[in-house]
């Protein structure tokens, strides 16, 4: 029976101790659901970071209608937002809504013609008051806060002209290195072998000159290979070429054939020529045949 008795009085204890924390809490939570209408969404969201610095501007989603009836809700709505900086200093403003989504409110900095200006890499709060009205004149009983920062655009900036640099880089080394290999392999091709300094070569690589001046070696010993099998592989290639030329010229025919087995219709007209008559010799003649120089100059005398 005493130790029931223990137990219980420990059980009231116990709930005499938590019972203050525990109404605590429901008040907190009270105070929040004891909004008339609630927010659903922001963009940018709380606590969120690299949010732009150009047009900053904050999307606000209610679960009701916000867009006011007359223009004096309106100017009362605007003075419930408020957007300050880490310093508390207070951000111009202007409020718009959207006649398309009816719970959608945009609040955008108006920067454009003052002296404030919205910096990178800050850290922003937007204040939205408790006397915010919807379209049916329904205050939101509840005040909230939005928390954000902006993008840092100079480490941004510096970002990217750090990527621009490396990819500039890596292009000339990789360009640099497609041109080397071409070049290596029209030598190859060519038969030509780079000559290799190894006292430069050891002092850009770090490696010893015997090292490099076996590796020459082998990569010679390798080349004269190739162009070794690649010179008897054109001269094989010539011999059968030759050997085929020769097998084509020596084919012989079995017998005379007419052009007409070939299937040619032309025909040859034979005309036989008056022979020369044998009158060149005879006298008269101002130019004989075979008669020496002196003959000719003897003769022209006698006609002088």
């Amino acid at each position: 029976m005493k130790r029931i008795s223990a137990l219980v009085c420990l059980m009231i204890m116990a709930v005499s101790i938590l019972a203050p924390s525990c109404f605590a809490a429901k008040d907190a939570s009270g105070a929040q659901d004891g909004a008339n209408f609630k927010i659903e969404k922001t963009t940018p969201k709380d606590n969120a970071k690299n949010v732009s610095v150009e047009n900053l501007s904050v999307k606000i989603y209610f679960d009701t209608k916000m867009l006011p009836k007359d223009k004096a809700t309106r100017e009362a709505n605007a003075k419930q937002f408020k957007l300050t900086d880490k310093k508390g200093k207070k951000i111009p403003i202007k409020v718009y809504y959207s006649h398309k989504e009816e719970g959608l409110v945009m609040v955008v900095s108006d920067t454009v013609k003052k002296e404030i200006q919205i910096e990178g890499n800050t850290e922003y709060d937007l204040t939205i008051g408790k006397d915010l009205q919807s379209t049916d004149g329904t205050k939101m009983g509840v005040s909230q806060k939005l928390h954000f920062k902006t993008l840092d655009q100079k480490g941004s900036t510096r970002i990217y002209m750090l990527m621009m640099g490396v990819m500039i880089v890596g292009m000339v080394f990789f360009s640099s290195r497609s041109a080397k290999k071409a070049m290596e392999k029209e030598n190859e091709e060519k038969g030509k072998s780079e000559t290799v300094n190894p006292y430069k070569e050891a002092k850009r690589t770090g490696k010893s000159v015997e090292e490099i001046v076996e590796k020459d070696k082998k990569r010679k010993a390798k080349q004269a290979e190739a162009d070794a099998k690649r010179k008897a592989e054109e001269k094989k290639l010539q011999e059968e070429v030759e050997a085929k030329l020769r097998k084509e010229n020596n084919k012989r025919v079995s017998k005379a054939r007419p052009i007409s087995a070939a299937g040619s219709t032309y025909k040859v007209d034979v005309k036989k020529t008056a022979k020369p008559s044998g009158n060149n010799n005879k006298k008269g003649n101002t130019n004989p045949k075979n008669q020496t120089g002196k003959q000719k100059n003897a003769k022209n005398k006698k006609k002088k």
